[in-house]
């Protein structure tokens, strides 16, 4: 009597295995499907094969990879479209709040004597620190439609313009305002952080750009006492940076100095993301407002000259 032949492999088991692994790296429901259909298949096969197939186990461990990987790309793939559906929407938001202090300068502008906003609410009296900021300056001009400032009637009318940012009378202005919140830094922060902003307006190159006269080369778009005109602006407008979003010691947008207004540093080889002076909110890069009153995204590998080049007022030679 001959000896039976010994048990052959499934194949449908060891191809189960094998899409099974290959579905975890990247986690693919493309491979997992076909490891589980399989993996049940070649469990069947064995076990009506009395003996002549063996992969029992192969089998098994491929429909186990199959069924997790399937399981999380059932709750995964759904909660990383809302995630980038969330991360769009906070982009978008960013853009609009931007589009609005646009319309904010622009507004201000027109009620004042065609000057833009310094950066810095005029107070001879008080350091530019202690001053209130460009974003105070600007707030009975930032609603959109009506006139100037209905949306925000009752605490513009609130602000003590020829006081200090932290003076007890300033003290209504202590309140989250949503034009100057990024909704992704928003999103963010703790309950007692109350006041924040997120953008700040571009002062020029160096850190002492805010202070600098109106004719100097480094001078950009905000200076603590520089009342800027159109004509002042010999560069492109579409290319002069006005205000940009940070991450970086954010202030309060009602105070003056650092908090509201920069310079851009001038040796710096990276100047979006984290980590960097200016962005790390948006994966696109950093939300910008430009002269032109546009909104645009400068992206991380943005070339540090011509940002340099694009944050002063002055064409370049």
């Amino acid at each position: 009597m001959s000896e039976a032949a010994p048990p052959r492999l499934s194949k449908t088991a060891l191809a189960a295995l094998l899409l099974g692994l290959s579905s975890l790296s990247p986690l693919s429901i493309i491979t997992a499907l076909p490891a589980l259909f399989l993996g049940v298949q070649a469990i069947r096969a064995v076990n009506r094969s009395d003996g002549r197939l063996r992969g029992h186990r192969l089998a098994i461990a491929g429909l186990a990879l199959g069924a997790v990987v399937t399981l999380v790309s059932i709750i995964g793939i759904p909660a990383m479209v809302l995630l980038l559906v969330q991360e769009k929407s906070q982009k978008v938001g960013c853009e609009n709040n931007l589009r609005q202090i646009g319309a904010g300068i622009q507004r201000y502008y027109d009620n004042n004597d065609k000057t833009f906003p310094p950066g810095t609410v005029p107070n001879v009296a008080l350091k530019p620190e202690q001053r209130l900021s460009w974003q105070a300056g600007i707030f009975p001009f930032l609603s959109e439609g009506g006139r100037p400032g209905k949306k925000w009637e009752k605490l513009a009318g609130e602000i003590a313009f020829k006081d200090a940012w932290d003076a007890p009378a300033n003290a209504p202005l202590r309140k989250n305002v949503a034009p100057y919140l990024c909704p992704a830094f928003a999103h963010e922060l703790a309950p007692d952080e109350v006041g924040l902003t997120s953008y700040v307006g571009i002062a020029g190159v160096g850190r002492d750009a805010a202070s600098l006269s109106l004719g100097d080369p480094n001078a950009g778009f905000f200076g603590y006492d520089r009342l800027l005109r159109p004509s002042d602006i010999t560069a492109r407008l579409d290319a002069t940076k006005v205000a940009i979003e940070t991450t970086r010691d954010n202030g309060l947008w009602r105070a003056g100095g650092p908090a509201t207004v920069r310079g851009v540093e001038t040796d710096a080889e990276r100047y979006i993301g984290k980590n960097a002076a200016f962005g790390g909110l948006h994966r696109a890069g950093a939300n910008v407002l430009w002269a032109d009153g546009s909104v645009r995204t400068v992206t991380e590998g943005a070339d540090p000259h011509l940002f340099r080049r694009e944050s002063r007022i002055a064409r370049e030679p």
